[in-house]
């Protein structure tokens, strides 16, 4: 399935309207009434993602006939929802990612979603609300439309080569869904990294790898709200993305339905290498 640019161009034009009625005005502006926790004490969810989500999946499910939509906050409060993923056409959507630096007021915080046909991301959008940066990714490549200007292809080329040293790598790397036995295991590997990056949001790290400020990203476990829309980035970019067992070292093809810990590498022919190193 290809997207035309006329749906393109819709899903940008509701991220838009998404972020000035129902995102922006909240940012640094939020009461204490208006911030909810779910999992954790620092796992957050506002008014702001609630409204924004409510209104994009009324909106996205009109645009295709027998679309279905999987939220976030939806799925937050109704684990069935995932069942959805073996629809035909499904949207997926992440109002804010990166809620907790939209409510501590770091601007790195983005809207994201994804069209997959039967479980496989086809497109994707991420909308930057601070810098009204919209980017889109489909089997084509990535392209990016600033302020309401027309979409135009991101110039890409691997920053990294193969061999190479993964010491030397800027990468994002998340531990925190790993067992605690694994967890210091690979904590104590990453510590040797001289370039790791804390961003707080799978959107715009999935960004960083496109824009080719970042060489790879690995995550502990896989959602789909989060992870369709950087699979699918990383694969525009011409990386790889794959899961990994690191109780058997082992890897598998990306599975949106696979809540496993998963690498994302800018170019396709340092996977192995950056995999050898977190695995070894």
């Amino acid at each position: 399935m290809i997207v035309d640019e006329e749906i393109r161009d819709k899903v940008r034009g509701l991220l838009q309207e998404a972020s000035t009625k129902y995102i922006l005005p909240f940012y640094k502006n939020l009461s204490a009434d208006q911030i909810d926790t779910k999992s954790s004490a620092d796992d957050f969810v506002t008014v702001a993602d609630r409204q924004s989500e409510v209104f994009l999946s009324k909106k996205l499910m009109a645009l295709i006939k027998g679309s279905t939509v999987i939220g976030e906050e939806a799925c937050s409060d109704d684990k069935d929802n995932l069942s959805g993923l073996r629809n035909k056409r499904v949207w997926t959507v992440d109002p804010i990612d990166g809620t907790k630096n939209f409510v501590n007021g770091n601007e790195r915080f983005c809207s994201m979603v994804a069209l997959l046909e039967d479980g496989k991301p086809q497109a994707s959008w991420i909308f930057i609300p601070t810098e009204g940066k919209c980017y889109y990714a489909d089997v084509t490549g990535v392209q990016l439309g600033h302020d309401g200007s027309a979409f135009k292809p991101l110039e890409i080329s691997p920053r990294i080569k193969a061999p190479a040293n993964v010491m030397d790598f800027t990468c994002s790397v998340s531990l925190r869904y790993l067992d605690l036995d694994i967890k210091t295991l690979i904590k104590r590997k990453v510590a040797h990294l001289k370039n790791r990056v804390f961003i707080g949001s799978a959107g715009i790290e999935a960004t960083m790898l496109a824009e080719q400020q970042i060489d790879f990203i690995f995550h502990s476990t896989t959602t789909a709200w989060d992870h369709a829309p950087v699979d699918l980035f990383c694969r525009a970019s011409g990386g790889n993305s794959a899961h990994i067992n690191l109780s058997e070292g082992s890897y598998s093809d990306f599975n949106i339905e696979q809540k496993a810990p998963v690498l994302f590498v800018q170019n396709k022919d340092a996977w192995d290498e950056v995999a050898r190193f977190i695995t070894g």
